[in-house]
């Protein structure tokens, strides 16, 4: 099991540094992180040197992947604004001489959950877009279209109903703790017949949770997604804007570090 890390957390000095130290200490858990600078790449300029001096750190630690941000806004955005972003993120290597600010792939934001052909062409030209040559390091795609409905995740045709085989990851469901415990999302979640290597789950808003009882909710995530992500952060719009309580223990139990 893995991590998939919405960094959206502005680099101050220190800042990511709970990420850093859990990379360190946990050597044989993998982490995906999204950057997000500017709601996306700040097109027509660098990021500040803030994260300048914060990316490349990242570049250190083998089990640490890079992703920039992009929003599709369901595909309603221009396909031409989301490709210039992705060669914003390509370019960064070279606009600022380092090759440490190299990602390893791109997040699509906000992506369509049911099919259809338009929507189907536009993800996967802007996915042909990180997967073509050797601008990303990974060429690594991943979709989130924030929630599938129960009734498409246990469909026996969700692949030929849904974007799956155009991402690395697809996130099957980001929403309140509370909505994961309902009784119709939590069993198609554990129904699913869909490669869970392929998947996440995103819960924030979580409760007030002992380690034991945390271990329990990470192994229930990982009966439906070989992906995770938790907070206990409630506010909204500030989810993934700093680093939770829960952080360290999460990554713990990623890690096999189960309370007997």
């Amino acid at each position: 099991m893995s991590i998939l890390v919405p960094l959206y957390v502005y680099p101050w000095p220190g800042a990511w540094d709970p990420l850093i130290s859990a990379a360190k200490r946990h050597p044989n858990v993998d982490f995906t992180v999204i950057l997000n600078p500017c709601s996306g790449p700040c097109v027509g300029s660098l990021p500040d040197q803030y994260y300048l001096d914060a990316i490349p750190k990242l570049r250190s630690y083998n089990n640490i992947r890079s992703l920039g941000y992009v929003a599709t806004n369901y595909t309603t955005k221009p396909l031409d604004d989301v490709l210039k972003e992705i060669d914003t993120y390509a370019s960064w290597p070279k606009t600022s001489n380092n090759t440490k600010l190299k990602v390893d792939g791109i997040f699509f934001d906000e992506t369509p959950s049911t099919y259809d052909t338009f929507k189907y062409n536009y993800l996967s030209r802007a996915g042909q877009a990180v997967k073509n040559g050797n601008r990303f390091r990974d060429k690594f795609v991943v979709h989130n279209p924030g929630l599938i409905t129960p009734a498409l995740l246990t469909s026996p045709t969700f692949s030929q109903q849904s974007y799956v085989n155009l991402s690395d990851i697809t996130v099957i469901f980001e929403e309140t703790f509370d909505k994961w415990l309902n009784p119709s999302t939590f069993d198609a979640l554990q129904a699913h017949r869909i490669r869970r290597s392929k998947l996440a789950v995103i819960l924030h808003s979580l409760p007030d949770l002992s380690k034991r009882v945390l271990d329990f909710v990470v192994e229930q995530v990982q009966d439906a997604a070989d992906w995770v992500f938790l907070t206990d952060i409630r506010v909204k719009d500030e989810y993934y804007h700093s680093f939770s309580g829960i952080f360290e223990d999460l990554v713990k139990s990623v890690d096999g570090g189960a309370e007997k």
